[in-house]
């Protein structure tokens, strides 16, 4: 390297091998930069990168070094009130959002997350601001979105239930524009990937990826909450959302010029162990301290067989909550651009979740050693009883110390980041206090189940 001691160029650097999977060496250049920064906008840069890269408690400390050298920076304000929420200090990114909600070029991104938040609440003089704001007529659809969104919220913790109704139902509309997502493509493919698990077929060498439990189900259904309980046992490392399942499996598509699940029946032993191999390569930073990492990201549902027969020693946790509260959860979410489009119209989400629930059922008859279903509900009502089912079932030994999940440190990026790390709430359900409005949703998800 011709500038070694260039924070810029190491930053730059690290992020190229960041996205080559070269995780110790990206992480190792991200540090060096940060031991050799001294302006503004280097550190803002390197926060920025240590946050797409996950580590959030080095974000924070960039955007901190940032504004300590230029207190009026956005972008790293933004970063700030952004790392502080990932690492649980909620008071702390709330009061970054509300000092941004008086930026005009970042209101919008402020209000939605002061809102996002969801243990914080606004007072009626906050909420007239954010209403000020969301009427802007000058709005683009981008922001327009991020206030309908935040409104919702914000009226349903008024306990204005048609109001904060109307408000989603705006903001979905406007994030639904330009979807691709189609419910029948999407069933004929959970029908295509039943089918091809349900014939005989090869599996990886037995025992292989007993260092991976997956935890998947739908957003909002408490997948945050199990991975957080599992994070806090002493062998376990929290790896949170990894997208490194769905690259395998798309590169095995493109190396054999056929769409997934057609080629299952075709794939050898040595070409399953193969997969799985190269998954434990590219999940190996998770596993540097600790022997077992979890992967928590819910669309991992449908690979759930594809994973268990590549790495046949690996775990499954199915996270199931009532269907009408999950779904409706997810109708008040924005999630990041191009994923779980299916969120954004309330007749997808009830498809969606009857698509997931016969395709689960059949992972635990298929799998019934490897798969568990874990009960959202259940958990509420005997955390410690089903933290004992769980540690078993993924073969570890009891610790108390899941039992206080909420103090384990680390970065949490989801929805849940604030939420699991409060006392646990037993008044979590929020889809009856709209009575009729989301009789409909109600009479989708009936319908679908009383077909099964």
């Amino acid at each position: 390297m011709l500038c070694p001691d260039d924070p810029t160029l190491l930053t730059q650097l690290g992020a190229v091998q960041a996205d080559r999977l070269d995780v110790v060496n990206a992480i190792a250049n991200l540090r060096r930069a940060a031991s050799l920064a001294t302006d503004a906008l280097t550190w803002r840069n390197l926060g920025i990168e240590f946050e797409r890269q996950g580590y959030s408690a080095d974000a924070l400390a960039a955007a901190e070094s940032a504004l300590a050298l230029r207190p009026n920076d956005t972008v790293a304000l933004l970063l700030r009130a952004q790392s502080r929420q990932a690492v649980g200090d909620a008071e702390g990114a709330a009061a970054d959002y509300r000092a941004l909600t008086l930026r005009n070029e970042v209101a919008a991104k402020a209000w939605f997350g002061l809102l996002d938040i969801k243990t914080i609440r606004i007072d009626a003089n906050e909420l007239s601001a954010l209403e000020r704001c969301a009427a802007r007529p000058s709005l683009v659809d981008g922001d327009r979105m991020l206030l309908a969104f935040a409104l919702g919220r914000a009226y349903e913790d008024a306990d204005r239930h048609d109001a904060a109704f109307a408000a989603f139902a705006q903001a979905n509309a406007l994030a639904r524009k330009g979807s691709r997502w189609e419910r029948a493509t999407f069933s004929r493919h959970v029908d295509n990937v039943r089918a091809a698990f349900e014939a005989p077929h090869a599996q990886a060498a037995p025992g292989l990826g007993s260092e991976v439990i997956f935890v998947v189900g739908l957003p909002r259904s408490g997948t945050t909450l199990i991975e957080q309980v599992l994070a806090a046992h002493p062998s376990v490392e929290g790896a949170s959302e990894l997208p490194y399942l769905n690259m395998v499996i798309f590169n095995e598509t493109t190396l054999r010029k056929k769409p997934f699940p057609q080629w299952v029946a075709e794939a050898t032993p040595e070409d399953w162990s193969r997969m799985g191999g190269i998954y434990l390569k590219m999940s190996a930073r998770w596993r540097l301290s600790k022997p077992i990492a979890t992967d928590k990201l819910p669309e991992n549902w449908v690979h759930a067989g594809a994973a268990l027969t590549m790495m046949p020693g690996a775990k499954v946790i199915v996270v199931g909550r009532d269907p009408v509260e999950t779904c409706w959860s997810c109708y008040k979410l924005l999630f990041a651009p191009g994923r779980v489009e299916f969120t954004y119209d309330l007749e997808s989400l009830a498809a969606y979740w009857h698509d997931y629930d016969r395709l689960c059922r059949f992972w635990i008859e298929r799998f019934p050693a490897q798969v568990r279903r874990q009960s959202y509900e259940a958990f509420l009502a005997d955390p410690e009883g089903q933290t004992r089912e769980l540690l078993q079932f993924c073969g570890l030994d009891f610790d108390p110390a899941c039992l206080n999940y909420r103090e384990t440190p680390r970065g949490i990026r989801t929805a849940s980041a604030a939420q699991v790390r409060q006392p646990l709430r037993h008044d979590t359900a929020r889809s009856g206090r709209y009575g009729e409005l989301l009789a409909p949703l109600r009479a989708m998800l009936d319908a679908g189940s009383a077909q099964r």
